[in-house]
């Protein structure tokens, strides 16, 4: 796990210093550069495989090709195994150099096809100069570019990489603000950045004489099953071999390993299954909450379940201060990112370095497997759709009544945005369940002069254009699609990413290798869920292996008593980082509007904490960036 930066079309030495300096907590343990020509690529490593010799960038064996990558190959042993015995020269035992052998031997499509892992590289081959981007199958590591005035292409692995040349336009992007304030994250390809792009997950870029190409090489399309697979206990034993693989393959490592483990069906499993094959304690982490947090807490199931597996627990208790840890997080990410669960991931992987520098994480098995309430809600809705209006504006009438407690699991608010995605088409109706502000909301709160100018461009959720894309699949594979090219990447992923890598922590997410994400494509909606249980492969997998408790207990989430600290903080917050005048001043956003967020959350009507968050995650990220 590292950072990687770069450049081409352009000779800089101390600009490719800059940029790869600015990545070393992604990578303490060693830097490297290489400058050939009109290619500079730079490298900060995070030593986890072939501690000696496995520093980057690194050449090929006859020097034909160089490489700077950031991630791992979990089935680089027999990719390496297959270029040994075509005749390849290997010099090092890492998966580095089967890279840049795989590429050589299969060329990048071919190479590509064969990968198991996260990783997001750049290699450039001397004999055709040209340098070629890689993002994997979802993701899970990050890739950024700029191209300059001069067509010379700029990359790293965050935003902050590129930012060290001045003459990356810095303005904020207008379409990526609305993005933002619905899904709390920038989509792929935009950034918050005007003059910066990210290369989408599962997406290659290539760069020869000045011309770019961008390609998607890999997409988890919902396709149709093995018709072999017909009962729940026949895709049960299709999945278990590639999912005990999986797991396997991602506990190779020679540094310390450990698990995050909450108690969820999803940690547990991969305790489980890592317990199986271990000869030592495994090493688990969790985090938990004081008496203000009891309806989040989930440390005595985690407890059951590391005393069940005689794991070596540790637990950390979090009292967030929220403007205390603004700051680190907006930095850790460069760009706004509304998500405070990555607040939990910032504080649980700062504990975690503490005892080991490889971490695995549940992170990735409701998607895969059909988790999220939502995918139940989809299947309610095919049926509650055709209801009389009246009763569902009855319906939706009382609930706007009622007040919204900020506790976990509001069954209320979720049953007032299932009501309100009712009468809208699929695509959009699922998008408007996992957005934060359908389009309408963001108008009333946008400036007039903002609302102009956004009112016209085309603006359609980049959730709604993913769920409808498939030629086939169910409305839950739909769904699962979507979460996969969104939530997941962009979400769950970017926030796992950057905050653990913030403190120089490898999280591994064995639920996001591509043959078990392949596999799952084929998997039609009773599979995933029914009105009894969700996830329904997996548990059927772990039947026996876990305990019942686990087994039967209802989704949580990564989730934390955020209503709690947000009002602690509020005074702080009213009086400066969302003071009317500061709001005015910016020009964006109508006060009074944001005041009647404010207002309707502090009575309890409604529960705005997520809005509001990102809110004055956005306004600390421009006096950081923007100002």
């Amino acid at each position: 796990m590292c950072g990687i930066a770069g450049m081409i079309g352009r000779h800089d030495p101390a600009l490719l210093a800059a940029m790869t300096a600015s990545l070393r907590h992604r990578g303490p343990d060693g830097d490297g550069l290489y400058q050939g020509g009109p290619v500079g690529l730079g490298h900060r490593r995070l030593a986890v495989l072939d501690l000696a010799g496995g520093a980057q960038p690194m050449r090929s064996a006859d020097g034909q090709a160089v490489v700077s990558f950031n991630g791992e190959i979990f089935n680089y042993k027999a990719l390496r195994g297959e270029l040994l015995a075509a005749g390849q020269v290997l010099r090092s035992e890492g998966d580095t150099e089967v890279l840049l052998a795989g590429y050589q031997h299969w060329g990048l499509e071919g190479l590509l096809a064969r990968l198991r892992g996260m990783f997001a590289f750049a290699l450039y081959d001397l004999g055709t100069r040209t340098l070629w981007l890689a993002r994997d199958h979802l993701g899970i590591k990050p890739l950024y570019h700029a191209t300059l005035t001069d067509g010379a292409l700029l990359f790293g692995s965050e935003p902050k990489a590129l930012l060290c040349s001045r003459e990356i336009d810095r303005g904020l992007d207008l379409d990526s603000l609305d993005a933002y304030l619905d899904l709390f994250y920038v989509p792929p390809p935009r950034s918050i950045f005007r003059g910066i792009c990210q290369l989408p997950p599962g997406h290659w870029l290539r760069w020869q004489a000045g011309e770019q190409t961008i390609v998607r090489w890999w997409d988890p399309q919902p396709r149709p099953a093995d018709p072999r697979l017909t009962s729940l206990s026949a895709w049960a034993e299709a999945v278990e071999p590639v999912l005990r693989e999986a797991v396997t393959l991602h506990t190779v490592s020679d540094v310390p390993l450990g698990a995050f483990l909450s108690g969820g069906l999803d940690s547990s499993a991969i305790v489980a299954l890592m317990a199986e094959r271990s000869n030592h304690p495994i090493a688990t982490f969790c985090v938990g909450y004081g008496a203000e947090g009891a309806s989040y807490e989930e440390r005595p199931v985690a407890r059951r379940v590391a005393e069940f597996f005689g794991a070596q627990h540790r637990e950390l208790e979090l009292d967030i201060d929220l403007l205390g840890d603004l700051a680190p997080l907006v930095r850790g990410f460069d760009e706004p990112f509304g998500s405070w669960a990555a607040l939990l991931s910032h504080r649980l992987s700062r504990f975690t370095r503490e005892h080991v520098t490889v971490a695995l994480a549940g992170d990735g098995g409701d998607e895969v497997f059909g988790g999220y309430p939502r995918y139940l809600g989809l299947r309610l809705s095919e049926h509650l759709s055709h209801a009389p209006g009246a009763a569902l504006s009855l319906a939706s009438g009382v609930l706007a009544r009622a007040g919204e407690p900020t506790t976990a699991r509001s069954l209320r608010r979720w049953a007032r945005q299932f009501l309100a995605g009712l009468r809208l088409p699929p695509a959009e109706r699922y998008a408007a369940w996992v957005g934060y502000a359908p389009l309408e909301a963001r108008a009333r709160l946008y400036s007039p002069a903002l609302r102009e100018r956004l009112a016209s461009a085309p603006r359609r959720s980049a959730v709604a254009m993913a769920f409808a894309e498939p030629d086939f699949g169910d409305m839950v594979q739909r769904a699962g699609y979507a979460d996969l090219r969104g939530f997941l990447a962009e979400n769950v992923l970017r926030g796992s990413d950057r905050m653990s890598m913030a403190h120089a922590l490898e999280v591994r997410v064995p639920y996001c290798d591509r043959l078990l994400v392949e596999l799952m494509a084929g998997a039609p909606a009773p599979m995933r869920v029914t009105a009894l249980a969700s996830k329904r492969i997996l548990r059927r997998v772990m039947r026996g292996k876990l305990p019942d408790e686990v087994l039967r207990r209802k989704k949580l989430g990564f989730t934390a008593p955020f209503g709690v600290w947000l009002k602690r903080a509020e005074p702080q917050i009213a009086a400066d980082l969302l003071h009317p005048a500061q709001i005015a001043r910016r020009g964006l956003f109508d006060p009074a509007e944001v005041e009647r967020l404010w207002g309707e959350h502090r009575s309890g009507r409604r529960d705005h904490s997520h809005r509001l968050w990102s809110l004055i995650v956005l306004e600390q990220w421009q006096r950081m960036y923007a100002d």
